[in-house]
């Protein structure tokens, strides 16, 4: 930010002797880790400076495709950029102050805090557009979406295709159950002083060579593994398992052969991490403040980068019929039940 207002001052300084627009081409906040927050009838997001100088500068806005989840946390209703114009409802404010800003209570709340007070504003036009690109910031080899303690890299995400070991459609890195047997791969690979590993320190049952958390028979009894977990506790439970009342669940005991015939397998969602990356284009901010009218011109300008971590990831196997039907009936329901209680 400091460089966003020395940029102002030497424009200032130049603006007193030009009538005319001064475009700005090489300025930019890449580095910036924007906030946000919804505000009253809007969103907005906002980067502030309390070093040498108190500052803000905000994006506030409208826009049927942007939406917050029960956290409030921001989230997209399209996978796809989403763009849109500036004008009165959606504009870029920068402002000086006279102390140190906090943003979440600046911007935020209903009624705006007294102090501290803005000695400098600048305000955009009708002119320029706003870009939002998402990102997720969990595509990395170290990173673990699916939370089951296995790196991308360990379950194929560079590879291509990609790999799956159930052929769900849902690739490893993002199946919390990778081989589609109904117990999730973080509960397979728990080791206990009982456990049988293979050569890298993996669970292995039945010493097959296929570790657990791939083998669709962990116990090697001819009976496929998610058969042998019931659908009243395993799948909505999945540390919870038929046993025979020995203490050792029916999928891990090779003596234990009987069966529950079923077409059921356990959700799939997960939570990930985004990064939505805000630049704004042929825009202008203007001195509202002083009466001067300054204007300062931009043709691209990085706003920066806002991360939001576990949001809802809805996942859909391709096991399972109509499951697209059934989370577009789930959210209706929600919405109606929501909707009611106001």
């Amino acid at each position: 930010m400091k460089r966003f207002l020395i940029a102002i001052a030497l424009l200032g300084l130049l603006t007193s002797c030009d009538d005319g627009d001064i475009i700005v081409t090489d300025f930019d906040f890449e580095d910036s880790t924007l906030q946000f927050c919804e505000g009253p009838n809007k969103f907005v997001i906002y980067a502030t400076n309390n070093d040498d100088v108190n500052e803000s500068i905000s994006l506030e806005f409208n826009d049927s495709d942007i939406t917050t989840d029960d956290s409030g946390n921001f989230i997209t209703n399209t996978s796809e950029n989403i763009t849109f114009s500036l004008n009165s409802s959606n504009r870029v404010v920068y402002r000086i102050y006279n102390g140190q800003i906090n943003g979440s209570t600046y911007f935020c709340q209903v009624v705006p805090p007294s102090e501290p007070v803005p000695t400098a504003e600048y305000v955009s036009g009708s002119d320029g557009t706003v870009t939002i690109a998402t990102r997720f910031t969990d595509e990395t080899g170290d990173a673990d979406p699916d939370d089951d303690g296995l790196s991308n890299l360990e379950e194929g995400w560079n590879e291509e295709p990609q790999r799956d070991t159930d052929g769900d459609g849902i690739p490893d890195y993002l199946d919390r159950d990778d081989d589609g047997d109904n117990v999730v791969t973080r509960v397979e690979r728990l080791v206990n002083e009982d456990s049988i590993l293979d050569d890298n320190g993996e669970v292995d049952l039945d010493g097959d060579g296929i570790p657990n958390y791939l083998d669709d028979d962990d116990d090697g009894d001819g009976v496929l593994t998610r058969l042998e977990v019931s659908e009243n506790d395993g799948l909505t439970n999945p540390e919870l398992f038929s046993s025979t009342g020995d203490g050792v669940p029916n999928y891990l005991n090779d003596q234990q052969t009987e069966f529950i015939q079923h077409n059921e397998y356990i959700p799939h969602n997960i939570t990930r991490n985004y990064g939505y990356i805000v630049t704004l284009r042929n825009f202008s901010l203007t001195r509202t403040d002083d009466g001067s009218g300054e204007t300062i011109s931009y043709s691209s300008y990085q706003l920066g980068s806002l991360n939001e971590t576990n949001i809802p990831f809805e996942l859909c196997p391709n096991t399972v019929e109509n499951c697209d039907d059934e989370e577009e009936e789930t959210e209706e329901t929600e919405e109606t039940d929501e909707e009611t209680s106001n």
